[in-house]
């Protein structure tokens, strides 16, 4: 970011769409504006391997807030789509364009840069030229940090549970956040015939070097996790297994899920 910017919000996204992997957000606002209306950008990080597909399925197909989208002439493959949206507050309502800019970061991960319009009653706005700017010199400069590309497992069964063996799954995510760590982040392991207070020796083993340690382990035990009031019973309910991020917490790190010994075939990611 330029000189005189401030981040202001680095979370997990949340979304109405069932995600497995919802994006890292960062928001960043410039320094000594305190209006609703002072210039801000935001950066979402994407778990996709491609621009085309994220693209797609995320912001052109059924997306009524759709406007446009381009290629854009650049050294490196970079997208850019416009899309629509309606602000109201205590000094009125409008609307303004959003534009994105996305961009591959590594084998794994998409970047979208995000600028808007500023909230303006009665009027549709769009990004300044000097918002503009400063968005397309971060896409254009931004890399990933040295490490290795993690084939973090993606594949989910029929009930939404990321497994590989079938036996030992992960719910909703395998990407984890180092700065999230003190939030006490967690992956949610599930095994079937699993049942609560049931002892599990886990072992986390690196691939790649970017983490200190090489490998992990401790004892964790099964909590209750009951099936949702209104939701089809799975054979993965019953028990569930917290294991914090906080012991593998490293960033740009990645990690082969191990339990009582045998390889799950999980595969599980540490970023930012």
């Amino acid at each position: 970011m330029p000189p005189g910017w401030e981040k202001t919000l680095d979370t997990v996204g949340k979304s109405d769409r069932p995600d497995a992997d919802p994006p890292q957000i960062l928001q960043f606002v410039e320094k000594g504006s305190n209006s609703a209306g002072a210039p801000s950008l935001s950066m979402w990080i994407w778990g996709s391997s491609s621009v085309d597909d994220l693209v797609r399925t995320r912001f052109v197909d059924g997306n009524l807030s759709f406007v446009s989208q381009a290629r854009v002439p650049a050294a490196r493959d970079m997208r850019e789509v416009i899309g629509r949206a309606s602000w109201s507050g205590p000094q009125g309502a409008g609307t303004y364009l959003a534009r994105h800019l996305f961009t591959p970061v590594d084998a794994a991960r998409v970047l979208d840069v995000i600028t808007y319009g500023a909230p303006i009653p009665g009027t549709e706005t769009e990004p300044s030229p000097d918002m503009r700017r400063i968005q397309e010199i971060i896409v254009h400069n931004v890399q990933a940090r040295p490490g290795v590309a993690c084939p973090r497992t993606r594949s989910a069964d029929a009930f939404g549970v990321i497994t590989s063996d079938g036996a030992t799954g992960i719910i909703d995510r395998t990407y984890g956040s180092a700065s999230a760590v003190s939030l006490g982040d967690v992956f949610m392991m599930v095994r079937r015939g699993s049942i609560v207070g049931q002892k599990v020796a886990v072992e986390f083993r690196q691939i790649g070097t970017s983490a200190p340690a090489t490998w992990v382990a401790y004892t964790v035990a099964a909590e209750a996790r009951p099936t949702p009031a209104g939701v089809r019973a799975t054979p993965w309910d019953g028990a569930a297994f917290k294991l914090f991020v906080k012991p593998i917490g490293f960033a740009d790190s990645c990690w082969r899920l191990i339990v009582d010994g045998a390889d799950t075939g999980i595969v599980l990611q540490v970023g930012p």
